[in-house]
Parts: structure tokens; C-alpha cells; sequence
């Protein structure tokens, strides 16, 4: 019976180990861009987002707008957001408008969701809208983000997979003193 414990550790070991790669977070980085738009408004966009991401978990995007403090009292804005990334799942869809008031930062956030892993490519746009509805390009950034897969598996199914291995591992490590205390 104690041939069962080292196949049992063994698996035990890999199991913990896929189990903790699989679980490790992506690490996002952080990208300020300064603006100016023609109607002598200025600020600086903040950008976090992660150019890599685990197969079948969400990538999120966060974009940051701030106004310079000296234009505070201006009127409230209309800014007009797009996240395009070709074949991803993408929420919120198509374009959002959101009324804001200079003084204050605003974030915007979308998640995206891959089904293949891959590297996917898009743009971020960002427009502001005056009252007559005329749009005026604030930003249009470029987007490269890589989907990988665990050993062919997204994330979930080989966190799923990596349990099953513990449990078999655990049992082929402990079932010998079971059977030993039966025998007894």
C-alpha cells in the first residue's frame, strides 16, 4: 500500500502548484495622456488596463478624466466613449455618453471577455459633443491585448481540473493509514 503515496504526493504537488499559477493575478499598468481639445479645455486621461488576460475571466479597463482646476466653471460636458476590440465580448457595448461637470473627474469602465486565447486588437475612443452635436476627438488609443489559455484550458476549467487532482492526490496520499487502521 505505499506505493499509493508517492503518485498521491506527487499529484498533491502538482495540484497545488497549478492551483496557485492559476490563480495569480494579471498585473495591470497605468498610462496618464495629457489633452487639449479646441474649445480650451485641458486635462489628463489615466488609463489602467492590462495587456494580458486570463482565458475565460473579464479584462477590465478603466479610463480616469480629469479637467485642469482652472477650468472648473465651465458648463457641463457631453463625452461620448467607445471600447472596440475585434471578436471580444465587450461591456458596456457600443458607444456611452455621459454629461459631466468639469470640476469633477469621471471614470469610465468597460470589461471584456475573450473566448479563444489570442491577441486581440482595438481602439479606445473618446469624443466630447457640443449642444449642436458636433463631436470633437479627444482620444483614439490603440488597444493589444493577449488571452492566454492554461495548458488549452481557460482559467476556471483548470482551476476545476487542479481541485480534482488535490482530492485524488489527498486520497492516494492518506488512504493507506485508512486501510491500515481497518486492518487493526
Amino acid at each position: 500500500m505505499k506505493w499509493n503515496r508517492i503518485p498521491g504526493a506527487i499529484l498533491l504537488l502538482l495540484a497545488l502548484v497549478g492551483l496557485i499559477v492559476s490563480m495569480w493575478p494579471v498585473s495591470d499598468q497605468s498610462t496618464e495622456i495629457p489633452f487639449s481639445i479646441p474649445d480650451g479645455l485641458s486635462g489628463t486621461l489615466q488609463l489602467t488596463q492590462s495587456n494580458q488576460m486570463h482565458l475565460g475571466e473579464n479584462a477590465i479597463f478603466r479610463l480616469k478624466v480629469a479637467f485642469k482646476q482652472d477650468q472648473s466653471e465651465r458648463q457641463q460636458i457631453i463625452l461620448i466613449s467607445k471600447l472596440e476590440l475585434d471578436n471580444l465580448d465587450v461591456t458596456p457595448r457600443g458607444e456611452g455618453k455621459v454629461l459631466i461637470d468639469p470640476s469633477k473627474p469621471v471614470v469610465l469602465n468597460w470589461e471584456a471577455t475573450a473566448h479563444n486565447a489570442g491577441t486581440y486588437n482595438g481602439t479606445l475612443w473618446l469624443f466630447t459633443e457640443s449642444v449642436e452635436g458636433e463631436r470633437t476627438l479627444v482620444l483614439a488609443l490603440p488597444i493589444n491585448l493577449e488571452a492566454t489559455a492554461l495548458l488549452g484550458f481557460s482559467y476556471q476549467s483548470a482551476r476545476i481540473i487542479c481541485f480534482m487532482i488535490l482530492i485524488t492526490g489527498v486520497f492516494l496520499l492518506f488512504s493507506p493509514f485508512k486501510s491500515k487502521k481497518m486492518h487493526n
